[in-house]
């Protein structure tokens, strides 16, 4: 091949502007990233990656998942039930509650204990 040769494409249109956002992603990110973002960006993801991995460590991330998929929360987001102190009171007796209950009080004693070991 000679150097006036020419490649002719055909590319569909939403081919193309999707080529042409992903050079100018390349384009933004060769004049932003230098080193200093780099240190930044690592300052802020090391800490992160330490905490999914001690999340990921233990069940938590699965008790999570499983209570998220309950379609019972589903329905008090969309309609948020007015609980008053009765209501509280009767939910007391759940053994769900008392054992989500148990898991946030433990949640809470850990926090607790971390943030005076900071001092």
């Amino acid at each position: 091949m000679s150097s006036d040769s020419e490649i002719t494409l055909k590319l569909e249109k939403h081919t193309f502007e999707t080529l042409v956002d992903l050079l100018n992603t390349v384009e933004f990110l060769k004049n932003y990233v230098n080193d200093q973002v780099i240190n930044d960006i690592s300052k802020v993801l090391g800490p992160l990656f330490k905490l999914v991995n001690a999340i990921s460590s233990t069940d938590l991330v699965d008790v999570l998942e499983r209570a998220l998929q309950e379609p019972s929360l589903d329905e008090a987001i969309m309609d948020p039930p007015r609980v008053g102190m009765l209501g509280l009171m009767s939910a007391l007796r759940n053994k769900d509650v008392q054992r989500g209950l148990g898991i946030l009080i433990e949640l809470l004693k850990a926090l607790g204990k971390a943030a005076a070991q900071l001092k």
